[in-house]
């Protein structure tokens, strides 16, 4: 299970997010929805571990996670290029994690040929599906996705969706999605968390589907 236990994020002098709790139980798929410049990109990286909180902890089976070696937890966030070495392939960047099969690659629609370019050879939509396949690695337990279908049409937005739903019942992947869509939460998420800030203090309130 992941743990989130009075988690408070200061971030530029400004209390983003202040003593918030919530679990994630494996293959449980958590929504957050919350208006932009809220915090949830910034508490994306602190479940992730990219950076750190200003108190609180966060643990995966009762163990507190640790920025060295592979995270159990991943983030592939809104703005996916960001994380991509511009000087590297795509594919040169997936293999730091692991090589997945044709059949993966198959599975979130990413054509080969775009593993052999840099990231600024690719569209935002393009490399979105790499990351989500880089995330992917098996040793992840926890997926975050940060609107990560955003940039894609219909058809792949639904296909996407399909991949991580799959692979939250077939290996009990827990997944919490960031979105404004709240059509889209609701239809893929168990939960929705519904954050609520109140005299400057966040509040999380479940509403349950």
């Amino acid at each position: 299970m992941l743990e989130v236990q009075q988690l408070s994020i200061v971030q530029d002098g400004r209390r983003l997010w202040d003593s918030v709790s919530f679990q994630v139980r494996p293959g449980e798929r958590q929504g957050i929805s919350a208006p932009s410049g809220y915090g949830k990109t910034t508490l994306g990286r602190v479940l992730a571990q990219w950076q750190s909180a200003t108190s609180g902890k966060v643990t995966v089976g009762g163990k507190p996670l640790s920025q060295k070696g592979y995270c159990p937890v991943q983030l592939v966030p809104q703005h996916p290029e960001q994380t991509f070495n511009p000087y590297r392939t795509t594919g040169e960047s997936l293999r730091d994690a692991w090589s997945p099969d044709a059949a993966w690659l198959e599975r979130l629609a990413v054509k080969p040929d775009w593993l052999a370019r840099r990231p600024d050879e690719l569209s935002g939509g393009e490399l979105a599906r790499i990351a989500l396949l880089r995330a992917l690695d098996p040793r992840t337990r926890y997926l975050i996705a940060d609107e990560v279908t955003a940039q894609l049409d219909p058809h792949i937005q639904a296909q996407v969706w399909h991949v991580l739903l799959e692979e939250a019942r077939h290996r009990e992947l827990g997944l919490i999605v960031f979105s404004h869509n709240k059509v889209l939460l609701e239809k893929v998420c168990s939960s929705i968390w519904m954050p609520q800030r109140v005299l400057g203090v966040n509040a999380a309130t479940p509403c349950q589907q």
